[in-house]
């Protein structure tokens, strides 16, 4: 499968760059500006400082910023390795202060730019849209596919993040599989080769749902195909690899996965409070259910994952992008691998380097609780953000998870002024009261009690016991003196 664009790729320009750091005999190096180290084999490498590089800061292509990074080097290592020394960063937009509205993730609007001004633009990514592609699926079939538009792109470092499309289905019909034109979400992502697929979460949970527990499909994504695709053995993550056993750093392999969508609402196409809260409820209802009998911690609520279907007139809420969650019991792994999330809505534990318990299924009702926070506060409506520079809450956007996660300490202990509610949401200000009293009582609680006796893990799984699906229930079963409607049988029943 190949990508068009009118630009160069990344490896011409890293091979520009790398064509300015020379490898000459051992005899030939007495530069006296730069730096060589024998490599054992009758080479040198022979390194300039690359600050005295012109252009050693590529930013040509629309997409990329291409930075020289340190270069150190150990005995015997090999010519190669120097690809693993230029950082490569996409150069996407933060979702957050570049959309007017950060809830576009799996639906199918695409991402449009507020004051979006020339140079912005100019420095965004070559378009795809109208860009035709070929599948080959699990089954053996090759489909045809046009992009329509990019719904989201991670900023992150190339070959990690997800980047996600609405395509359209093209090539002949085929009524078993798609009719022409019909439309899909095509998420590419980089996960772990040792951490199981979404493709792996959604189809356990759908498979466990389609005995007996229907009413859990309407609030799981659906996918259509999944396609792994390894890396080759001269592909940039092989040598990372390879290189990481020599420095003995922990390193996880990755694969691309191709996984094909149903298209799905997102927040920002809610049409009442009582819409919105109903789809909240449901996520807290299904996070239940994965959790208690699909064995699954999503681990990554954020505004852009709570989605919904529109189905007769009603709301259901689905709980999406599973790529990030664990099967339970978790297993044991870094604290770099547990510490998943987006920034604004990460739970206090998750955000603070003391914390070793890993992650619990009340840091996700903590996201959840952020996530209707975030919207009451930033949005006039649904589809309306506030100008970022009034936002009540910015600084977890753009602050380190240090600064954060300070700032979420002081807040959840210490906060007295009422919530800066924006009058379309002002009737939630019971539901985030209450959950709030919840996680305020039981942060201050442990607090009291680590000067004692350590919390048993039951103790810890619940804030002693002010945080569980049951007290979350209580809160929001109703809306605004409405009941609303309970999928699961006996949910929120002790």
């Amino acid at each position: 499968m190949e990508t068009a664009t009118s630009k160069k790729g990344i490896y011409h320009q890293i091979t520009k760059l790398l064509d300015r750091i020379r490898m000459r005999p051992k005899g030939d190096a007495n530069d006296t500006e730069d730096t060589t180290f024998d490599n054992g084999d009758g080479k040198v490498f022979n390194i300039q400082n690359p600050f005295k590089i012109p252009g050693y800061l590529i930013n040509k292509v629309e997409d990329l910023e291409v930075l020289i990074r340190a270069f150190e080097f150990s005995k015997g290592m090999r010519w190669a390795l120097l690809l693993l020394f230029v950082e490569v960063k996409r150069r996407a937009a933060q979702v957050f202060c570049r959309a007017p509205s950060p809830t576009k993730r799996f639906s199918p609007e695409p991402l449009a730019a507020e004051n979006e001004t020339a140079q912005d633009s100019e420095s965004d990514p070559v378009s795809l849209e109208g860009a035709p592609f070929s599948l080959l699926g699990s089954d053996g079939t090759e489909r045809y596919f046009t992009i329509k538009h990019l719904i989201y792109k991670a900023k992150c470092t190339a070959g990690q993040g997800s980047t996600v499309f609405l395509v359209d289905c093209g090539g002949e019909d085929d009524e078993k599989w798609a009719p022409k034109g019909k439309q899909f979400v095509v998420k590419f992502s980089f996960p772990s080769k040792t951490h199981p697929s979404e493709a792996e979460f959604v189809i356990r949970a759908r498979e466990l749902a389609s005995n007996g527990q229907e009413w859990a499909l309407q609030h799981l994504p659906f996918i259509r195909d999944c396609v792994t695709i390894p890396f080759g053995p001269d592909a940039v993550q092989r040598r990372h690899s390879r290189f990481s056993t020599i420095c003995k750093e922990y390193h996880e392999r990755c694969t691309l996965h191709i996984t094909i969508f149903e298209p799905l609402c997102s927040l920002d196409e809610l049409k009442t409070p009582e819409e919105a809260a109903q789809v909240f409820y449901d996520i807290l209802q299904v996070h239940c259910w994965l959790y208690t009998e699909a064995k699954i911690l999503h681990r990554d609520l954020s505004m852009g994952n709570i989605t919904f279907r529109r189905v007769g007139g009603k709301v259901y809420g689905v709980l999406n992008d599973l790529d990030l969650s664990s099967f339970l019991p978790l297993r044991d792994e870094p604290s770099s691998q547990w510490r998943t999330g987006t920034k604004p809505y990460m739970a206090y534990d998750l955000l603070t380097k003391d914390w070793r318990e890993g992650p619990l299924y009340r840091h996700d009702l903590e996201s959840l609780f952020y996530i209707m926070l975030i919207l009451c506060c930033h949005y006039d409506s649904p589809d309306k953000a506030l100008p970022f520079k009034d936002w009540p809450y910015h600084k977890w956007f753009t602050s380190g998870d240090a600064t954060v996660a300070t700032d979420k300490g002081v807040f959840l202990v210490w906060n007295q002024s009422a919530f800066p509610l924006q009058s379309h949401f002002e009737r939630f200000r019971k539901w985030l009261d209450d959950i709030y009293r919840c996680f305020s009582v039981g942060y201050m609680q442990r607090q009291l009690r680590r000067r004692g006796d350590p919390l048993k893990d039951a103790e810890q799984q619940t804030l002693l016991g002010n945080v569980t699906y049951e007290k979350m229930n209580e809160i929001m079963h109703s809306f605004d003196g409405e009941q609303l409607e309970k999928r699961r049988l006996g949910f929120g029943q002790h």
